[in-house]
């Protein structure tokens, strides 16, 4: 669990209206430092714990709103850095104060201040574009969107959506549309993320499809290895009852069309999507529809004139989210953790490659397994957290991936 690093700068940075006037260093009071991304949430985040031994919270009354400012050397793996100017990371809230007399300890939690600006926004105007320039905009260019200067690392989407705002904050919108967005007819659902690079809107597929950014393997022997496997533990949540009362192996949808009063029935079955060693039911009761659906096709409500050739198309009305639905829910359906040195390169939404050891009576053919018939192989990193302080670093992972195993 050891790990060489420095920390060579951790401070707070006062902006306008907080109550800090001038910059503060964190440095002295041996700071705990917990940083988090997650696949599943659009923003950043981080908390420090700290002996605040010249009582900076309680003498200036920090109540947040200060930036912070950081940066830690681990040698060989480079430099993990949140600069204030470009990650803007704010002081959320101030919790956990102690106060002894000798001394008072603090935790600080930090998010990227988009999150704190989404708050304060709301969408009403209508969108008719391509979801992925639908998403750039409530971002970076709408007047009444986040207007972030972070990068955003987006797929083009193969579908567009109209919609009305209806007074929506811009995340929830985009975390919405998700669901409904497809890079090619045979790939839906994208996710919506933040990295310590910036925004991620990509497709589910895309991102598993991605080249290993790192190998890690646990050894039976003593390492050094800063890539090393110091723990890990398989998680499955799977309910094959709830998951057929949700339609997840395979359900029916009745679509309704109002300008014609026609209607289709859309069946759905798991191995439409193509997943490698999908999860079966027993009896063969995957192959039958546990879960009926009823939709409303207005295909008249947002067209752009009166013109009957100008109503929307099927595929920029949320046919397909049964799709997607069933999608997430599976890759979410098992999970594996691991424990490895603290690595500050590594990001949410890139996947690595996992090397556990066979049982010992495999061992004789091949020491290491292939992933497909056991916990080892490529897995697409879901959530983050980096441990840092008391000496230590080393970086918590929930892995997950697009085959599954029994």
């Amino acid at each position: 669990m050891e790990n060489k690093f420095f920390i060579k700068e951790l401070k707070l940075i006062p902006t306008e209206g907080s109550s800090l006037k001038e910059e503060w260093s964190l440095l002295r009071g041996g700071p705990i430092i917990s940083y988090y991304e997650n696949i599943r949430t659009p923003a950043i985040s981080m908390s420090v714990t700290f002996v605040d031994t010249d009582g900076v919270v309680s003498n200036e009354g920090i109540t947040g709103g200060e930036y912070i400012q950081m940066e830690i050397d681990f040698k060989e793996l480079g430099i993990f850095k949140i600069d204030a100017s470009r990650h803007r990371m704010m002081i959320n809230s101030v919790g956990n104060v102690n106060t002894k007399s000798s001394r008072q300890t603090a935790t600080l939690e930090a998010i990227s201040v988009e999150s704190i600006v989404n708050e304060t926004v709301r969408v009403s105007k209508k969108f008719d574009a391509s979801i992925d320039q639908t998403v750039r905009k409530l971002l970076v260019s709408e007047e009444k969107g986040i207007k972030t200067n972070k990068t955003l690392d987006s797929e083009a989407a193969a579908n567009k959506y109209t919609f009305v705002g209806n007074q929506k904050r811009p995340m929830d919108i985009i975390q919405w549309l998700c669901p409904k967005a497809s890079a090619s007819e045979k790939s839906f659902g994208f996710l919506f993320f933040e990295t310590l690079d910036g925004y991620v809107f990509k497709s589910i597929d895309s991102l598993f499809e991605s080249e290993p950014v790192q190998t890690y393997t646990k050894s039976e022997i003593a390492s050094n290895s800063d890539f090393r496997v110091l723990d890990e533990k398989v998680n499955k949540n799977t309910d094959v009852g709830l998951s057929m009362r949700m339609g997840m192996y395979a359900n029916k949808t009745l679509y309704m069309n109002i300008k014609d009063s026609s209607r289709e029935v859309v069946d759905f079955k798991l191995s439409e999507l193509g997943i490698e060693n999908p999860p079966k039911a027993p009896l063969g009761l995957d192959e039958k529809p546990t879960r009926l659906m009823f939709r409303m096709l207005d295909v008249g409500a947002l067209q752009k004139d009166a013109k009957l050739s100008e109503v929307q198309k099927p595929q920029e009305l949320a046919k397909y989210q049964n799709r997607s639905y069933a999608r997430n829910n599976l890759i979410f359906s098992q999970s594996l953790n691991i424990m490895v040195p603290c690595n500050p390169n590594l990001r949410a939404g890139q996947t690595v490659e996992i090397k556990l050891p066979l049982p010992t009576s495999d061992q004789k053919s091949k020491r290491y397994g292939d992933g497909k018939k056991d916990i080892g192989g490529k897995y697409l990193i879901s959530e983050l957290k980096h441990e840092i302080g008391n000496n230590r670093a080393y970086t918590q992972l929930s892995l997950i991936r697009n085959t599954f195993t029994a």
